[in-house]
């Protein structure tokens, strides 16, 4: 290469000062910064209604297994509630969860990193909107998950179950894990406040061809669509 060239493909000193700048002042920012000042407020109320669009839920334990894994501080609120207690030729069930973050940013994760690992496969994902008994519109999460389960005969069959969620704030709500942590870091680096985020989940199993009168997938869906309708409202407080 002649000298010629070799002059064009040198990097111009402005451009290395900038390059250089912005490194210098990303270490400043990183080093006379301070840790959050504080932990945001939550944007739910982690008291589940006793009731819902017909259903009766009742509390439901956190397991071992959840305790054992995620920070000490961090907060839930379990229930399945029943449409026809004690009847088992009507009854459909839904579960519904909430966990709370405390200080700690890995009490929430996205859903589909855990399901696996108890057993279910991930089939399709996609985001819905909601419209609230509020009139607000809600985006959330809508996962289609099945595995294998043993029927009374022996027989082995695929059970579907339709998983929904969002993550819910101070001030926002989202379907999606990036958006979450975007905002995370977002607030952290200009109000030094560490967002303390709640996920709320609503899932109801496709009982079609496994009880009498189980609902399709369709009539199971529209069912989760009433219930977070009704839920939603009432235990959360961001917009």
């Amino acid at each position: 290469m002649n000298a010629t060239a070799a002059t064009s493909f040198q990097i111009p000193f402005w451009r290395s000062a900038v390059v250089l700048g912005l490194v210098g002042l990303t270490m400043a920012v990183c080093l006379l910064g301070t840790p959050p000042s504080a932990v945001s407020e939550s944007g739910v109320n982690m008291e589940l209604p006793a009731s819902v669009a017909g259903f009766t839920g009742k509390e439901l334990p956190v397991s071992e297994s959840e305790r054992e894994i995620l920070p000490a501080d961090t907060e839930f609120a379990k229930m399945l509630y029943s449409n026809a207690a004690g009847n088992e030729i009507s009854r459909h069930e839904i579960s519904c969860q909430i966990v709370l973050a405390g200080a700690e940013k890995r009490s929430i994760h996205r859903p589909e990193v855990c399901l696996p690992g108890q057993g279910w496969t991930l089939k399709s994902g996609e985001v819905e909107t909601v419209t609230l008994s509020n009139g607000k519109n809600l985006e959330v999460m809508k996962l289609m998950i099945g595995r294998p389960v043993r029927l009374p005969n022996g027989d082995q069959k695929e059970l579907t179950s339709i998983f929904t969620y969002w993550f819910v704030g101070k001030d926002s709500t989202t379907p999606h894990h990036l958006v979450r942590i975007l905002k995370t870091n977002f607030d952290m680096l200009l109000h030094n406040t560490n967002n303390r985020w709640a996920y709320i989940i609503a899932s109801a199993p496709v009982l079609e061809g496994f009880a009498p009168n189980g609902l399709s997938a369709a009539a199971t869906e529209e069912l989760l669509r009433k219930f977070i309708a009704d839920v939603a409202p009432s235990i959360m407080s961001a917009p």
